[in-house]
């Protein structure tokens, strides 16, 4: 990894540090990912190592925004109803999942809700980006493979640099990360560690 690189993509004054879907739902016994069978342990210990991650930055990088998954049956397409039903996702709106969870928003942070995997689609993430002239995109949260692989597509596709810092995400397995984390690195943006970032911003 070339850190001198790395420091001018990440330049903070045109980078914003997105956190993806920290919410109980994806992190805590019962929620979806639990009732779906999936080993939630490694999300829920991201939560404090992320925060701690957050709370070192958000005072260097020029925005912190929050993307958070709502449920909305207006916007419940067939195609979405069906797959949410075959594969188990499909559920009840239960508010108390839809918390934060590990990571708490501070009055500065921007709250962005989504409705599909990526934060791109149906959401004002992109104008809110441009508005402030940010060029990279430094993805952090759940799940690697779902949610943040997509939004990281999706940034791409719309020009925007993409950095994951590996330690600060998670996926539905071990495995899953991994080949997510190869996907990004190879296709799609950068996949660092949070230490290198932090080297860069000098905090």
């Amino acid at each position: 990894m070339d850190l001198e690189k790395l420091k001018a993509k990440v330049n903070p004054r045109f980078t914003a540090l997105l956190t993806i879907d920290m919410q109980r739902d994806y992190c805590c016994p019962g929620g979806i990912l639990g009732r779906m069978g999936f080993n939630i342990e490694a999300a829920a210990r991201l939560g404090p190592r992320l925060n701690a991650f957050v709370s070192r930055t958000r005072e260097v990088v020029s925005r912190t925004i929050h993307i958070k998954m709502e449920l909305n049956p207006n916007l419940r397409s067939p195609a979405l109803a069906e797959q949410y039903e075959r594969c188990g996702l499909q559920r009840k709106l239960e508010p108390a999942f839809s918390e934060f969870y590990g990571v708490t928003p501070a009055a500065s942070d921007i709250v962005i809700p989504k409705y599909r995997y990526s934060a791109f689609v149906s959401t004002y993430l992109d104008q809110c980006l441009r508005s402030a002239e940010i060029k990279t995109l430094v993805l952090t949260g759940l799940a690697t493979n779902v949610c943040l692989e997509s939004t990281a597509r999706d940034g791409f596709m719309r020009d925007y640099h993409i950095v994951v810092p590996a330690d600060m995400t998670e996926a539905t397995s071990v495995e899953a990360k991994k080949a997510a984390l190869f996907n990004i690195d190879t296709f799609f943006g950068e996949v660092v560690d949070s230490g290198a970032l932090l080297r860069c911003w000098g905090c």
